[in-house]
């Protein structure tokens, strides 16, 4: 076989393999996020580690999200996220602030929020897969507000294991899931922030 038919077929293997690891990608985050979906609402335990400059990790903490439908809540050791999906308080715990806004001038920085959100700008692939069912996969898009997400699933449960998330400014959030709840019975004022519970804290609204 000639040199540049050899090279011809590897390429068209290579362009398959690939073809194939977007689209098994691409099929494990629709059913994945068709399952988050299918809960009137969620509840995940982690424990994160953030990284200013993309390589040296923070120590480890645990938080807490709950999402239900547009609506959100993040609990991390300095600053909570609230949303009702109309408006964003973002409650910084040490210097006793809060600041409002509207949920369309907002981030998606919940990983349940970002991966139930995720659209067709993201391209996804599969780089690997072990022998307990747990995915790998890549979703990069250039131009979004996360350059990179690499995502950790298992396959067989249809689970969110961990989220490695590379921002634009070249930070970086290593996310662990620790428990996932589903269905509980939220209070219609738990997605909003109670300024009653809160007198000290000082209301910065930038709507």
């Amino acid at each position: 076989m000639k040199t540049k038919n050899i090279i011809a077929c590897l390429f068209l293997l290579f362009a398959t393999q690939a073809v194939s690891a977007q689209n098994n990608a691409e099929t494990l985050i629709r059913v994945l996020i068709g399952q988050l979906k299918s809960h009137k609402n969620i509840e995940m335990t982690f424990n994160y580690q953030i990284s200013p400059d993309g390589k040296n990790l923070g120590d480890s903490q645990q938080g807490h999200s709950w999402l239900q439908g547009e609506a959100y809540k993040v609990e991390m050791a300095e600053q909570q996220t609230i949303s009702d999906g109309k408006t964003i308080w973002s409650y910084l715990v040490d210097e006793k602030e809060v600041m409002v806004s509207n949920a369309n001038e907002g981030t998606d920085n919940t990983p349940l929020k970002i991966l139930t959100s995720l659209d067709e700008s993201y391209v996804a692939t599969l780089t690997n897969i072990d022998s307990q069912g747990n995915a790998t996969i890549e979703l990069a898009n250039p131009k979004g507000q996360y350059k990179r997400v690499t995502l950790k699933i298992n396959a067989l449960k249809s689970e969110l294991k961990s989220a490695d998330i590379y921002m634009e400014d070249g930070s970086k959030v290593i996310v662990n899931v620790e428990e996932m709840k589903y269905d509980q019975e939220l209070d219609d004022k738990f997605f909003t922030f109670d300024t009653k519970k809160h007198p000290k804290v000082d209301v910065i609204d930038m709507r």
